[in-house]
């Protein structure tokens, strides 16, 4: 629901993502540029909003193929890196952590929580509330 650009701050000299309905006074200037080759404007935001400031980074090792970490985190929430053997490092950046283990559950692979310590106090509760849901009923 929000529209986003990216481009370059020549103030700080670097490039930036901005909310276009946070620019104040937009005003056309002359000239014309050519974007540098292989440019992807919308990778670029979207890569920006994964890297936005939180109050949690989260980096997960995860055993899956780029695909199947996209299905629950897309380039939007989580940034992906390629390790060795198949598995890559997942950074996200989350105000609350509580709907994280859920999601890591969905990609159905194996994972190490590099940090935060938190997230593994959550996900050790998660897994203790699914075990207790699928004993039976009466059972100890």
């Amino acid at each position: 629901g929000r529209w986003y650009v990216s481009g370059l701050d020549v103030g700080r000299g670097e490039e930036r993502t901005f909310r276009v309905d946070r620019i104040a006074d937009p005003r056309p200037l002359p000239g014309a540029f050519r974007p540098p080759p292989a440019y992807d404007p919308a990778e670029r935001v979207l890569s920006g909003l994964a890297r936005t400031p939180y109050r949690h980074e989260v980096s997960v090792l995860i055993e899956a193929t780029v695909a199947q970490i996209r299905v629950r985190l897309p380039a939007s929430v989580a940034t992906v890196d390629e390790l060795p053997d198949g598995w890559h490092r997942v950074g996200l950046r989350a105000e609350r952590l509580d709907w994280v283990p859920g999601v890591l559950a969905l990609i159905d692979r194996p994972f190490v929580i590099e940090r935060p310590d938190e997230l593994r106090d959550l996900v050790r509760e998660l897994g203790v509330r699914l075990v207790r849901s699928a004993e039976e009923p009466g059972g100890s």
